[in-house]
């Protein structure tokens, strides 16, 4: 008999849509047309990469000339923060230790090279304080990034907070007749399918989203670069994306993109309910058989993503309670799945991640298979 496996790993992938790949199919297929081609298959590549732009575009309510299409949102955040970096090579950055590692590692690299840059520690909740960014400006900052939602424990940042503060400093800057530009980034992988992405409201200046967390293909991200932003591109090439992302495109996965996206946008409101509900059952089923859990990042309901629970176990190994929840059909990670491998990690918490397929039922077994999994690794 098949042994029942239950996916608690939507953090770090998403299956497929079956609608998204009906739409990718053709493309996939005999609509297998260059985009920079001049005859009727590359015209009909280049229409389709044409209104997928424009849907995406719609859905941040941005114009379609802002969207540029990646490889992934780890290339997304990379030519956001190299790209002003390569611009204004003088200039300081500020990000946060809650980056994903697509940031975080990009930062560093950064340093190495001799760019200036500050990281700023987050609450003891995983919310980073917007004051304490304000206290980290200098006069030549001019990029701060801030991720829109932690991907390790699901702790929401306040952008709109940021945004305000930023803009209060480039009307200082303007009066005293300082010319040093300021822009806003955020890493918004993790908050595409809950979260508002309403750019003019969250205020930033450019943002970075990717397929695959929203039950689309892999191996495509955006960057939203708002229009007049100068930044320097990886390579050069072919001249494709408006010259910042030379290489032919990946039509079928842009295509993917567009529909997951609008997909995850008529369905957003319905389903962050519905995970609500599942991830305070989740969480009471937890403490009511293992009291001594602790519960890592805000409290549920306060800044706090509906589908994430991060958990340390008192005295058991987190890599190793991966590997027996495996055993038992549970598929769940330690922390971050982009981080899990560092040998210098701090303790990790046990990351249990929801989707649109997530059930009741689910909960249940995975509650059952850790309880089993913890009493075996204590004796």
């Amino acid at each position: 008999m098949k042994q029942k496996r239950v996916y608690m790993d939507y953090a770090a992938a998403t299956p497929l849509d079956p609608r998204v790949l009906k739409k990718m199919m053709p493309y996939l297929g005999e609509r297998f047309g260059n985009p920079s081609s001049l005859h009727a298959e590359g015209r009909l590549a280049k229409e389709a990469i044409d209104s997928a732009r424009k849907d995406i575009a719609k859905a941040l309510s941005v114009l379609p000339d802002e969207i540029i299409f990646t490889g992934s949102g780890t290339e997304s955040a990379a030519l956001a923060l190299y790209g002003i970096a390569k611009k204004y090579p003088t200039g300081h950055i500020i990000t946060t230790l809650l980056e994903h590692a697509a940031t975080i590692e990009n930062v560093y690299a950064l340093q190495k090279e001799g760019h200036r840059a500050t990281i700023v520690d987050a609450e003891k909740n995983g919310v980073v304080n917007s004051k304490q960014i304000e206290i980290e400006l200098q006069k030549n900052t001019v990029l701060v990034s801030v991720v829109y939602v932690n991907n390790e424990i699901g702790s929401i940042q306040p952008l709109s907070n940021i945004a305000r503060m930023m803009r209060k400093e480039r009307n200082r800057r303007k009066a005293a007749g300082e010319h040093a530009p300021l822009y806003f980034h955020t890493d918004a992988c993790q908050a595409t399918e809950y979260m508002p992405l309403f750019i003019p409201r969250l205020g930033v200046d450019l943002l970075t989203i990717n397929a695959s967390k929203i039950y689309g293909p892999k191996g495509i991200g955006v960057l939203y670069k708002r229009r007049g932003i100068e930044i320097a591109p990886f390579w050069e090439g072919g001249g494709q994306e408006q010259g910042f992302r030379s290489g032919t495109e990946y039509v079928a996965g842009i295509v993917g993109f567009a529909e997951a996206l609008q997909l995850a946008e008529k369905r957003k409101q319905k389903e962050c309910a519905r995970m609500a509900r599942l991830q305070q059952y989740f969480l009471k089923e937890i403490y009511r058989l293992m009291p001594r859990a602790v519960l890592q990042g805000p409290p549920l309901g306060m800044s706090r993503i509906p589908n994430n629970i991060n958990i340390i176990i008192p005295n058991v190994s987190t890599q190793t309670l991966v590997l027996y929840l495996d055993e038992r059909g549970v598929a769940a990670s330690a922390g971050s799945a982009c981080a899990s491998n560092k040998k210098n990690a701090k303790e990790e918490g046990m990351r249990f991640s929801m989707g649109r397929h997530t059930t009741r039922a689910d909960i249940d077994y995975t509650v059952s298979a850790l309880c089993d999994s913890i009493e075996i690794l204590k004796s």
